[in-house]
This record gives C-alpha cells, structure tokens and sequence, in this order.
C-alpha cells in the first residue's frame, strides 16, 4: 500500500506503506469485538442477517442449520475486511458498504488513536486536514496511540509526533505518496472558466511555492461538506451515513436507520 504523507510549507513526516493494512486491523478488530461480545449473540445475528443485501453471499450461510450464531458472526466480521466489496447493508432501497460501517464503529467506540487510524483509512487520500493550533494535541493522539500500543513504534509515528509539534502556524496536510498540493488537487479555473490538463499544469508551475499553498488550502477549506478537518471535537464525526455496528444493534435502529437514511419528515 501507499505510504500516508503529512505536510506543511515547511516539511512532511511520512508513515510506510505497512501501517495502513495495521491500522486497518485495528479498526477491523473494534467491529469484531462489538459483533462477538459476551451476550445476545443469537439476536445480533438474527438483526445483521435481516439488514443484508438480497444478493449478498452471506445470505447463502443460512440460520439455524449447525451454523453457531457465534461463527456466523465470525464470517460477518471477516467480510467487513472486504474494503471495497458490494453493500453488506440494505434498509428500504438504501445501502451501506463494509468500509464505512467499520470505520463508524471505530469512531464511535475510540479511544481517540482509534479515531485518528479511522480518519486516515477513510480520508488520506482525499486531503484531511489538521489547522495549525490543533497540531499539538493530535501529536498528544499519537503519544497515546503509541503508549497504548495501537501504533507501532519505530514506524515513522515518532517523527509525525515531532513534525506536529515543531511549530503551530499552518495546517498540515495528509496525502498518500504523493505531495501536497498539486494542480489536480486545487482548480485553477474559475466557475465559469475551463482549463485542459495542460493549461491547468502550466498556471500550476508559475507560480511560486507560497501561492500554490495558498491556492490548494483555500480550495481544501472550501471544502466544507466532505468533513476532511481533523478537531478535537471529532468523537460524534461519522462517515457516508452515519451508521455504524451500535446503531444498526440498538433496540431503537429502525429510528435510527430512517434517520441515516432520511427517511423521516
């Protein structure tokens, strides 16, 4: 996999490759832990089962025939690692993949290392962002992250605790492999303008270091509907529909799937 890169004007620190399919494990562990507690086993399943997709290959593990409502549950949370697989979700003709449902668990659950490897797997390469005065407490995130050992140590989470902490008047930037900002990342053209991808490149190049960064993070904080800054008040943030493994197992989920859904007046 990609390495996942933060940047300001002034430097980057970079995690390998290797920490994303961890930090994916990590999240993926939170579901299962919620889909495999101690009691109502046979019920979640039961709940889960409704909840699937007609088409989904799931529904070919049929209930009650020698199959434990544990092991169901079992070969549910393996499915939750198909990131990029059909919907696992479907509520009056709305459906939800397994990528978002686990990484709404994740966020909902914490602690806040938990929350920041749900934020990167779901937004590092789309542009999250941290502003300059929150740098040091998500440095705090990390050093937690790391005392508890969600994060590995000698795995580039050392030098992203420095880089945030080495100054606090820019917003860092998170990327995948590649740098930040970028011509594609940041149109040039205004709303009644149109550039091809190489007059787009060509203004890109003109101009200098300093107006490229301006540019990319005015048009990153116009973004204001993808949810892509990182804050301290982030334990209620949810992704696609909000729903996550605690929503769709409470006594009250037919509410709150018609909510995610906006299917109430």
């Amino acid at each position: 996999m990609s390495s996942i890169r933060f940047q300001d004007p002034h430097g980057s620190a970079t995690l390998p490759g290797h920490e994303r399919p961890w930090l994916f494990g990590l999240i993926h562990d939170q579901a299962q832990r919620v889909l495999t507690g101690p009691a109502g086993a046979e019920e979640r399943m039961h709940t889960l089962y409704d909840l699937l997709p007609a088409n989904h290959e799931l529904r070919e593990v049929p209930l009650g025939r020698g199959i434990s409502p544990g092991r169901w549950l079992a070969v549910y949370a393996r499915a939750l690692q198909d990131i990029f697989d059909d919907p696992i979700v479907e509520y009056r003709g709305h459906t939800m993949r397994p990528l978002t449902l686990a990484l709404n668990t994740a966020m909902e659950a914490g602690p806040d290392p938990l929350r920041l490897a749900a934020r990167l797997m779901g937004q590092c390469e789309i542009n999250c962002w941290v502003d300059g005065p929150n740098r040091g407490w998500l440095a705090d995130v990390v050093d937690s992250g790391l005392g508890a050992g969600h994060f590995r140590r000698a795995c580039g989470w050392e030098d992203l605790q420095y880089f945030l902490r080495k100054r606090d008047d820019h917003p860092v930037v998170v990327s995948y492999s590649e740098n930040f900002p970028a011509y594609w990342t940041a149109p040039i053209a205004s709303a009644d303008e149109f550039l091809d991808g190489e007059d787009a490149e060509q203004a890109w190049e003109a101009m200098t270091t300093r107006e490229q960064w301006d540019h990319a993070l005015r048009a990153l904080r116009g973004r204001t509907t993808e949810g892509l800054e990182i804050t301290p008040d982030w334990a209620g943030y949810r992704f696609g529909a909000t729903l996550s493994l605690g929503d769709l197992l409470a006594q009250d989920r037919v509410h709150r799937l018609d909510q995610a859904f906006q299917l109430t007046s």
